[in-house]
């Protein structure tokens, strides 16, 4: 009799085995004609085996999601982990977002499709959590980033969290727009000079010490 230990871990190797086949499905035919049939063919599984795993192809494809950020907070980790010279670590990061993207373009195409907002109210409260959790921790990566380049004097004083929210927000901007006219066939910029183009300009803004900014009561007053 297989110990509860050996189960466990058979249950999640299937798990796993049914979402790399969907990542596959949802590449080959897009999220809108995959079925659960194509994926359970893929998977060499029965139907109904998908089903004891996941209540449906939405459930599926939102757990890709939480897979895909779960590699890309492991990358992140590990780049914490090397020992860079601080002037050097946003262009590191910019660095790995830009592998991320170019190793598991797919799943920023599957990220599109949530923007749908069908989709939105298909995520569970459950997934949702998983979901923000990951978020959060990629946000905590790139806070600490930034508040380490601050603590070497590299950057000048900041609220690390509100750098990170921006990093996290442009880089997702880029390579939507690069997926979108990559669709549209239009011709686009280089993905990756953007890429570290934009960590440019913030590392070169975290190292400046620009005026305070003006309220909006004296922008107001300012104009003619």
């Amino acid at each position: 009799m297989a110990s509860p230990d050996r189960k466990a871990r058979k249950k999640l190797q299937r798990r796993q085995e049914i979402l790399e086949a969907a990542y596959t499905v949802f590449r080959e035919v897009g999220y809108s004609a995959a079925t659960v049939d194509l994926i359970a063919e893929r998977a060499d599984l029965a139907k109904g085996t998908i089903y004891i795993y996941f209540k449906s192809k939405e459930e599926l494809y939102f757990s890709l999601l939480v897979n895909g950020l779960d590699i890309l907070v492991e990358l992140l980790r590990d780049l914490s982990t090397k020992d860079h010279p601080p002037e050097t670590m946003l262009k590191e990061t910019a660095g790995t977002l830009f592998q991320f993207y170019t190793e598991y373009t797919d799943y920023f195409r599957l990220f599109i499709v949530m923007q749908q907002e069908d989709m939105q109210n298909k995520l569970t409260p459950e997934l949702a959590g998983e979901l923000n959790a990951r978020g959060t921790a990629i946000l905590k990566l790139l806070s600490s980033q930034i508040q380490s380049l601050i603590g070497s004097g590299v950057a000048t004083p900041v609220n690390p969290w509100n750098i990170a929210n921006i990093l996290w927000g442009a880089f997702n901007g880029i390579t939507e727009l690069a997926i979108t006219r990559e669709h549209l066939k239009v011709r686009n910029p280089n993905t990756e000079d953007l890429i570290y183009l934009f960590f440019e300009v913030i590392e070169r803004g975290l190292a400046s010490h620009p005026a305070k900014p003006r309220s909006k009561a004296s922008n107001r007053q300012a104009r003619p």
